[in-house]
């Protein structure tokens, strides 16, 4: 394999890496213009040898966070990677327009096909199958643009070697997969097939097999910085304007399992303003408070009544993969998971981390929220309730799990928006322009009282490590 490093916009803030296992027939030059602010992209390609370069598995341990995108062809030496590295930082696990099946009737590209390509592949042809690739004329001209520099020779010896190789992999290992409905390469139905059973969730598009990445990363990674520029920006108007949080936040710690005893040790995961701490610790009598957030609140107190608390400015999602086993009698979050890359991958950290008898609360946004909003860039996709299920890690003790529809009225959709800003939770992407927020506001479906409504769709899951290993989910 071979690889090329684009570095982040931003090197002191490069903490994190998209690690992007390209398709057949590329090289680094179709890549770059792909990138997500405050990620550096790493593309792997050329599968002739499936050996992963030893240099590049050092540099990937200075990295706190990584995620790996398969592509096309790529996805089968993606799964090797990441059953041979559990030790990396690997948060999101994302296929794309691929399966661990390269070559198969029915899970990948038909062998009678994949044959004729092998058997007749010359520069014409090769041509001809970028184009099925780009999807149409003008795609293919700005393809070319950055055109791959493999010769034919070579792009023969990497297909051979790509027909004897498939990934065998326990269910679970990808997080989600993206299937492109116009995809010429690898026909969408046996994607379908391939994925129906092995992720956690299917993201469907009406992309070509090359899809826009930089879209495509927009909706499936979360810009961190960003999202703790925001929150930052807004700290001074959120308790006055999450109207909805506040309830969740409620909900939230009723469905907390009560005990006799004072929590020992527990861990807020989104803190935000603090607000959601000062209704906790009203309600649960908890001994040490750990609070994390991209963001701290400027004055956070070291104890609210008897408990004590302590602040870390952090990424949770990464942070947790550093607690001991077993150190946690409460993990507590709300309305924060939605902002990770990984949500099964964090699950699993949460189980654990708890002790016995201990317990996970959280609640996320399901698909339906903001979906007044629809129209807006890079709006992200967040799983249903029964994705979430799927996603609760193996020998937990499924104690809840459950979602709401909350609906608020504004007079315009300006004002809708105006009240998204106000949470820190801009719909719009870092480079939207005025006049997409004016094309948001002029699709914006109104109610017949021709108020702007906004959906927001919380989800509920409770979940404990039992105290004995018979019990289980």
């Amino acid at each position: 394999m071979k690889f090329h490093i684009f570095p982040a916009d931003d090197p002191r803030s490069a903490t994190r890496a998209i690690l992007l296992f390209a398709g057949w027939g590329m090289d680094e030059k179709p890549f770059v213009r792909t990138g997500l602010q405050g990620y550096t992209l790493i593309v792997i390609w050329d599968y002739r040898d499936s050996s992963f370069p030893p240099e590049l598995h050092g540099m990937l341990r200075d990295f706190r966070e990584i995620a790996v995108i398969g592509w096309s062809f790529g996805v089968p030496a993606a799964t090797e990677f990441i059953l041979s590295n559990p030790d990396l930082p690997v948060t999101a696990r994302i296929a794309v327009n691929g399966t661990m099946h390269p070559v198969h009737d029915h899970l990948g590209i038909p062998a009678e096909i994949f044959r004729g390509t092998l058997e007749g592949l010359t520069e014409k042809s090769l041509s001809k199958f970028y184009l099925r690739m780009c999807g149409s004329s003008a795609l293919f001209r700005e393809f070319s643009e950055t055109y791959p520099q493999r010769t034919v020779d070579e792009l023969r010896e990497e297909l051979s070697a790509i027909a004897d190789r498939q990934a065998i992999a326990p269910r679970g290992v990808w997080d989600r997969a993206v299937i492109c409905k116009g995809d010429r390469i690898i026909p969408p139905d046996n994607q379908e097939a391939a994925w129906r059973d092995e992720a956690f969730g299917i993201i469907r598009t009406d992309a070509p097999h090359l899809p826009d990445f930089n879209r495509l990363l927009a909706v499936l990674l979360t810009e961190k910085s960003l999202v703790a520029e925001r929150f930052a920006r807004a700290e001074l108007t959120y308790d006055d304007n999450a109207v909805v949080q506040r309830r969740i936040a409620r909900k939230l710690i009723s469905l907390v399992p009560r005990r006799s005893a004072t929590v020992g040790r527990a861990l807020e995961i989104g803190c935000g303003t603090g607000m959601t701490t000062g209704m906790l610790v009203g309600e649960i009598p908890v001994a040490d408070l750990e609070v994390w957030d991209l963001h701290l609140p400027a004055s956070l107190p070291s104890s609210i009544g008897s408990t004590r608390i302590t602040g870390r400015e952090c990424d949770a999602e990464t942070e947790i993969r550093r607690l001991p086993d077993g150190s946690l009698d409460l993990i507590f979050s709300a309305s924060t998971m939605q902002w990770f890359n990984s949500p099964g991958s964090f699950l699993r950290e949460c189980l654990r981390v708890l002790r016995p008898g201990g317990h996970a609360v959280i609640s996320t946004f399901g698909p339906e929220t903001m979906h007044e909003i629809s129209g807006a860039p890079a709006r992200r996709q967040y799983p249903d309730d029964a994705a979430i299920g799927q996603m609760l890690p193996a020998g937990c003790q499924k104690i809840h799990l459950s979602s709401e529809i909350h609906t608020i009225h504004f007079p315009t959709p300006a004002d809708a928006l105006r009240h998204v800003s106000l949470t820190g939770v801009n719909a719009l992407s870092r480079n939207a322009s005025g006049a997409t927020a004016r094309s948001v506001m002029a699709a914006y479906p109104l109610a017949p009282d021709g108020s702007a409504p906004l959906t927001y769709q919380p989800i509920y899951i409770v979940f404990g490590r039992p105290r004995h290993p018979s019990m289980h989910l």
